[in-house]
């Protein structure tokens, strides 16, 4: 496999040589194979060397993400743990490397055969024990559950959870009576959905990654850190947690706006945030936040009002004339135009050299726009 490291960046050229190389539905395979292992080094530091398909690699977690949720079962004293739906391994891995035996199981068998093979490849062999075994048909041995049902169908995502395999009904099969439990879950799924299928959790955790909401974590028992909600900010590991208040106070746009992030968002705790910072939304709808005080958070984009006016293009190129604007970072919510169609139609050309960041978002029943300066 060392030809997958080897070959150049241009996949025209790839899946010449291969072609070249190999009977042509192993050329296919191969080419496939290595255009995802490029994808899989975004998640995993042995991305160019694991084996997976690309429903496995999409569903699974970020090697960042995992560890961090495998902190949790060494914090809480846990020694083994199962890994009843272990898809490619990510979480498997994870766990073995915190220290953890893991007893790792999926009921697709190229799925358990090539997270057997990840696992060897990150050289916790030791601490795996796999098989092939369907969760719905058998019903794991007791003890801590790390639980992510299967969200997609070939390479569709599945967006109701009742379609979600383990389906709810199962899943709290899985977890009765465990001394504790981990059930990841998807975070484009509405929190109300969520709690009216699932077993109510003694904690939920919205955890992002590099600016988006990657998981929505349901710990139970010992696992749960003892308050309700909590989002989290990786890789850096900040946290913010408390009690759910979901809606902060509506005012007028202040000298400062800030773009939340999208784990305190939907943990539903920017309220809670808002209240504790002096903070308030400038639509009850919309998840920017202002204030007329500089804010500093690792949870807020934060950034210095330049000038607002309603989303009219001559209006607003008025405005970036009169700020010598020559490039702008576009931010948007509640505005269903693409970014680039955005920058074409209020900003066609150059008025000097000045970088801003341009919001389009709306106020109620009025679309506006915002020029800002990002606070550094």
């Amino acid at each position: 496999m060392v030809l997958f490291r080897t070959l150049g960046d241009n996949p025209l050229a790839i899946q010449e040589s291969f072609r070249g190389m190999f009977p042509k539905k192993v050329a296919e395979a191969m080419g496939e194979l290595r255009a995802l292992r490029r994808r899989a080094t975004q998640k995993f530091e042995l991305g160019l060397d694991m084996f997976f398909t690309k429903p496995l690699l999409e569903q699974a977690s970020s090697e960042p993400v995992a560890a961090y949720r495998a902190a949790r079962f060494v914090a809480a004293g846990f020694k083994e743990v199962q890994d009843p739906c272990c898809g490619m391994g990510a979480d498997t891995i994870a766990l073995a490397k915190a220290g953890l035996k893991v007893f790792a199981a999926d009921k697709n068998d190229i799925a358990a055969h090539y997270a057997q093979v990840n696992a060897k490849l990150a050289g916790v062999a030791d601490r795996t024990e796999f098989r092939i075994a369907d969760c719905l048909e058998e019903l794991p041995p007791p003890g801590p559950i790390m639980l992510d049902p299967a969200r997609r169908r070939g390479s569709r995502r599945i967006m109701n959870p009742a379609d979600w395999s383990p389906a709810p009904e199962i899943v709290g099969a899985l977890l009765a009576g465990r001394e504790g439990a981990c059930l990841k879950l998807s975070p484009a799924v509405e929190m109300e959905t969520l709690l009216a299928l699932f077993p109510t959790p003694d904690e939920i955790e919205i955890i992002s990654f590099r600016g988006e909401a990657k998981e929505n974590v349901f710990w139970y028992g010992k696992l749960a850190s003892g308050t309700p909600r909590r989002a989290t900010i990786l890789p850096s590991g900040d946290t913010y947690c408390g009690v759910e208040k979901a809606q902060a106070p509506t005012a007028e746009l202040g000298a400062y706006l800030y773009d939340p992030d999208p784990a305190l968002v939907r943990s539903g705790l920017l309220g809670r945030f808002a209240e504790e910072f002096g903070l308030w939304n400038i639509d009850p709808e919309i998840g920017y936040l202002s204030s007329d005080q500089e804010i500093r958070s690792p949870f807020l984009d934060g950034f210095r009002v330049i000038a607002c006016e309603s989303l009219d293009p001559r209006k607003i190129r008025e405005l970036m004339r009169e700020h010598a604007v020559g490039r702008i970072q576009i931010r948007k919510r509640g505005i269903a135009e693409r970014p680039e169609t955005l920058e074409q139609r209020f900003l066609p050309k150059k008025y000097g050299t000045r970088f801003v960041t341009f919001f389009a978002t709306r106020l109620g029943d009025r679309h506006i726009g915002i020029l800002a300066d990002a606070i550094e």
